[in-house]
């Protein structure tokens, strides 16, 4: 388990120096957020809290940030207004489109000599993991 941690601080010491040299300031986890919120156009901040693994006040936080970078803007819903959306403007797909090829190139550095066989087993195992440890994110009984 030391081992996936220390995978994990060093990837999001890369990753912040990928965003340094590209000109952008922004954090991992607001990065992190950007992409997902890219993918689920207008995704409710309560879903976003829950792929995101973090609590209401965490991702109003990130919201905050994201939102003052116009990155991302929120958008009551029409139909249940107690839902507010999130929508990635016309600058976050600007910065998304900018920083994914660099996060492209981090990641097929990390997996280089890596064989495919090796890479599935290695999935398998940290969703056996993660499944063991949060049953709930994995519907495991």
């Amino acid at each position: 388990m030391p081992l996936i941690g220390h995978l994990m601080c060093y990837m999001r010491q890369q990753t912040s120096l990928a965003y340094a040299q590209l000109g952008f300031d922004i954090t991992p986890e607001a990065a992190d957020a950007l992409m997902i919120i890219q993918h689920f156009d207008g995704l409710p901040q309560t879903k976003l809290a829950d792929i995101l693994g973090k609590d209401k006040a965490s991702i109003t936080r990130l919201l905050n940030s994201l939102v003052k970078a116009e990155l991302v803007e929120r958008i009551q819903d029409q139909e249940d207004r107690r839902i507010i959306r999130a929508h990635i403007t016309a600058k976050g797909k600007q910065v998304f489109e900018t920083i994914l090829p660099k996060l492209q190139q981090l990641s097929d550095d990390a997996l280089q000599g890596i064989d495919d066989a090796s890479f599935k087993q290695t999935l398998l195992t940290l969703g056996d993991i993660v499944s063991n440890t949060n049953p709930e994110c994995c519907n495991k009984p």
